[in-house]
């Protein structure tokens, strides 16, 4: 084994495994390696070339970070920067990736960015590790997001690993950032919401925390036509009966039916036929899922859930977030007699607004959940 990676090269390179499908879990573990040149006498940027090197090249600009042993091995070499690891560090913290690389576990990794990222940005992080999304390694910021994925780690396996820590630097902010994280963000727009409604004012987020994400819900009593036999909303709140479900631009895959209705108007003849025969199956596909959303919603409700639908636009812009917030602390209060006086005077303060309004374009830029600053936190 040549070299460890670590911090934001072992979050590049745990992006590109987990985008290609690829199980953390099912990863070998091996030691921390002594860092070791495979040409030459000296690990230098020359040496990681497409033929021996299959991931990120380091550069001045973008350098690869590596965990080594102890302070002896060192690498001084532009574009590499050398982490002196824990010597207690706990067993199963680096994982095998060919015969030159190496990389530190989803559960090293979230310790090791606590000391590079803001508390929001690595409550977003430990979010799409224990999710089942990634961002893209060459684009985190503004390439598209794959949803669908295996989750990398758990809350649970984060909490046990922090705990055999005596004490290393990061140590405190990650488990400050881990009150906020849960299990099965589905996508980075629940991620987001989970964020902004589960951090506290001082972060900038609303304080409704803790939340839960894709709960699954019985329908004891959906009734023998009804084929489905539970729901998952995507968010839920502790502190009534009352979550949200996020519909975003591709819920209804509107862009897909403007295509078709596109096609269908240039053809003619036999393919206009067959164009249209394509719309009809687009139009049938959208209005299944609007009638399977309202079914959705009433069986929540006959459960005792009240699920709010949150749409891109409400996460474009505060004013509209604050709103749904005031929502949701509205039913809870009506509906439920749950006491909100405390969450809607944080909503009247006028100092707070602006910080959640930042936090909010940094987790979910207008552009898009496929763009977004939150590293930059």
């Amino acid at each position: 084994m040549s070299v460890t990676l670590s911090h934001q090269s072992a979050l590049d390179v745990i992006r590109m495994l987990r985008c290609e499908g690829v199980s953390m879990h099912d990863m070998d573990v091996v030691p921390l390696a002594a860092p070791s040149p495979w040409v030459g006498k000296r690990l230098v940027m020359r040496n990681f070339n497409d033929d021996v090197w299959h991931w990120m090249k380091p550069s001045e600009s973008r350098p690869l970070h590596i965990s080594v042993p102890d302070e002896q091995v060192r690498v001084r070499s532009k574009g590499i920067v050398s982490h002196v690891a824990n010597d207690d560090m706990p067993a199963g913290s680096v994982l095998w990736l060919d015969e030159r690389s190496s990389v530190v576990c989803p559960e090293l990794l979230f310790l090791q960015m606590a000391d590079v990222f803001s508390v929001p940005a690595l409550v977003m992080l430990g979010l799409e590790l224990c999710g089942h999304f990634s961002r893209q390694a060459e684009e985190p910021l503004m390439g598209d997001v794959i949803d669908g994925l295996p989750a990398a780690t758990t809350v649970k396996r984060l909490e046990k690993y922090l705990s055999d820590f005596k004490g290393t630097r990061g140590l405190k902010k990650a488990r400050v950032a881990l009150q906020y994280v849960c299990d099965h963000a589905a996508s980075a727009p629940e991620a987001a919401l989970a964020t902004m409604f589960g951090l506290p004012p001082v972060e900038g987020g609303y304080g409704l925390g803790p939340v839960l994400l894709n709960e699954r819900v019985e329908l004891d009593d959906a009734g023998s036509w009804v084929r489905i036999k539970n729901r998952y909303p995507d968010l839920m709140f502790a502190f009534a009966p009352v979550g949200l479900n996020y519909d975003g631009f591709k819920h209804f895959d509107i862009a897909d039916l403007m295509a078709a209705v596109d096609v269908f108007s240039r053809l003619e003849g036999e393919e206009q036929g067959k164009a249209r025969d394509e719309l009809k199956t687009k139009l049938v596909a959208v209005r299944a899922k609007v009638l399977d959303d309202n079914m959705r919603d009433r069986q929540l409700a006959a459960q005792g859930r009240i699920v709010f639908s949150v749409t891109k636009e409400d996460l474009a812009d505060i004013t509209h977030l604050d709103e749904l917030a005031r929502q949701v602390l509205s039913c809870a209060n009506k509906v439920f007699g749950t006491d909100v006086e405390e969450h809607l005077e944080m909503l009247d303060d006028t100092s707070l607004i602006r910080e959640r309004g930042e936090l909010l374009s940094a987790l979910a830029p207008h552009a898009g959940f496929g763009a977004s600053s939150y590293g930059k936190l």
